[in-house]
């Protein structure tokens, strides 16, 4: 099942090449002339002189520009990897300097403790070759041949490149995880979490108090965390000066967790104009990723729950009998900016098909406005907090005429309070998709850590998961760097190889529809992976309503939608 998983990510990584994102991803440019000629080779597949580049595979193809730069394989870090089968392992070699120009005194585990044996002799060649120089480099990418003369094996293409674009492409390869990135220091790991003025009250609290108990005891890059909680304040266009005044006064090696509203967009390009990891935040509205690189997110949030909403109903609809297969009225209310662009979002997704469709805020003095002349077809989508969904339940505790939908990001249905004739016509949309064993052990697992931190575990329990989630996953990131390290020369630590293994450790979710990793069930979500081009790990999720109207348990009412 692996093989899949690296034809599919060569598929990914082309395509996220061709589609332009290496400009938003690219370092900034070195002040050397030739290094960034050949930092162009290898992150653009674009020579010296703006030609494309051009390389051969051993199956006889050509490849050219995007589709021949050496990062689709070695990766941003220069690091490598290894994937495949029991049967057929890939092994793509570090070509990161401090390990390309020097003797390769790799053990037989170094690149994965799951690929523990070397398959044939040419592999165990890659793992003990002698040190590259800018001669034997070139005679490796023209001819196919490693330094002692053996070949180089499949998929590895043979480049037409003259002697400049060799010497070019040395030197930026001499430059690859040559400085450990900013942050990381010999006593300390400098991480920073951020907290927007928007963050809905009570989730900075519970997110800053999971990190700190992990700062405290976390040492897998071989130092101490040193946390760093960047608050900012006033209107979004204030927030990047904020941002780069405490970068300038405290650089760290990456944003940790967080915690924000509708408006993270400050911070998602902080983090990617300084290449600086924004690690999985707690939010509401994540910006979109598709042409970024450096941050990443558990979900682009309501959005993507108004889209599942959208793609449910269209799915209804397709092929009925109703009157130009439209849905019945919909009426949306919301009462902040989360709640705003999630409406937005649920209008442009249904699009023609929406039939009656309209959107109105929320009025405290008079939350029942509007409702009073829905009909008993009309579905009422609440995309506000649980004080207001209460406040509406005590005045009609019977209920809007209709069916009624919640946001469960919004209103999390443990602080939510609910009267049976409401829960009985009542759909919960949900990114929290697993009700099953995997859940269970996310919430027993996170329960039990907390006991142990001596934290109270909040009224609602995920944003207490999402920081767990991040702060684990992003352990086992930088552990199996160390790891690495065991088995092979160490290097400095960069931000672009714990953006990879960041990869690996949220695709042992699930491969396919199999469960991997029993050790991975630490977010409350049912589905996640990560790779070229896919900054959220979560894209899809389903609908719940109650077990009955008498009871909190809520069970599955769709079954996974991805839209």
């Amino acid at each position: 099942m692996r093989s899949h998983r690296l034809a599919a990510w060569g598929l990914a990584a082309s395509a996220w090449l061709a589609g332009g994102v290496l400009a938003a991803t690219e370092p900034a440019a070195s002040g050397d002339p030739l290094v960034d000629a050949g930092r162009r080779i290898y992150q653009e597949g674009q020579l010296p002189d703006g030609s494309p580049v051009q390389a051969t595979r051993p199956e006889g193809f050509v490849l050219e520009g995007p589709q021949a730069a050496c990062v689709i394989c070695h990766r941003e870090s220069g690091m490598g990897s290894v994937e495949g089968s029991l049967d057929r392992t890939i092994l793509v070699p570090p070509v990161a300097g401090p390990l390309l120009f020097a003797p390769a005194r790799f053990s037989d585990t170094f690149l994965d403790v799951s690929h523990h044996w070397v398959p044939n002799d040419a592999w165990a060649r890659a793992l003990t070759r002698s040190a590259y120089d800018e001669a034997s480099l070139a005679r490796a990418l023209r001819e196919g041949w490693d330094p002692d003369g053996h070949p180089l094996m499949a998929p590895m293409p043979q480049y037409a490149l003259d002697d400049g674009a060799v010497s070019a492409l040395a030197g930026y390869l001499r430059r690859l995880a040559a400085e450990p990135a900013p942050g990381v220091e010999p006593d300390a790991l400098h991480l920073a979490t951020v907290v927007t003025p928007d963050a809905p009250p009570g989730q900075a609290e519970a997110v800053i108090s999971v990190l700190r108990a992990w700062s405290a005891t976390a040492q897998p890059s071989g130092s101490p965390w040193a946390l760093h909680v960047w608050k900012l304040s006033g209107p979004p266009e204030q927030w990047p000066e904020q941002l780069e005044s405490r970068y300038r006064e405290r650089p760290v090696f990456a944003l940790l967790s967080g915690v924000g509203g509708a408006e993270w967009g400050p911070v998602h390009r902080f983090c990617e104009s300084n290449r600086v990891p924004c690690v999985l935040p707690a939010l509401e509205v994540a910006p979109a990723a598709d042409e970024a690189f450096y941050p990443l997110y558990f979900s682009p949030g309501v959005t993507l729950e108004a889209r599942i909403l959208a793609a449910h109903w269209l799915a209804q609809i397709k092929g009925s009998d109703k009157a130009a297969g439209q849905l019945p009225e919909i009426v949306q209310v919301y009462a902040d900016a989360s709640g705003q662009r999630a409406a937005e979002s649920l209008t442009a997704a249904l699009g023609a098909d929406a039939g009656s469709t309209r959107m109105q805020r929320f009025r405290p003095t008079a939350p029942t406005a509007g409702l009073e002349s829905m009909g008993p077809d009309s579905i009422l989508v609440l995309w506000l907090r649980p004080e207001e969904i209460e406040q509406l339940a005590a005045l009609i505790p019977e209920g809007p005429r209709g069916s009624i939908v919640l946001s469960e990001l919004l209103a999390p249905p443990a602080v939510l309070s609910l009267p049976p004739a409401w829960k009985a016509r009542l759909t919960y949309v949900s990114l929290f998709d697993d009700l099953g064993l995997q859940g269970e052990i996310a919430r027993l697992r996170l329960k039990r850590w907390l006991d142990l931190q001596g934290l109270e575990p909040a009224p609602d329990p995920r944003p207490q998961a999402d920081a767990y989630a991040a702060a684990y996953l992003f352990t086992r990131a930088l552990g199996e760097i160390r790891g690495q390290e065991l088995r092979r020369p160490p290097v400095p630590l960069v931000r672009e190889h714990l953006l990879e293994m960041m990869e690996r450790e949220a695709n042992k979710y699930t491969d396919g529809t199999d469960l991997v990793d029993p050790d991975s069930h630490v977010a409350f979500y049912g589905r996640m992976s990560l790779g070229p081009k896919q900054r959220t790990a979560v894209r899809g999720g389903a609908l719940l309503r109650y077990a009955s109207p008498d009871s909190d348990r809520l069970v599955a009412a769709s079954e996974r939608i991805v839209p």
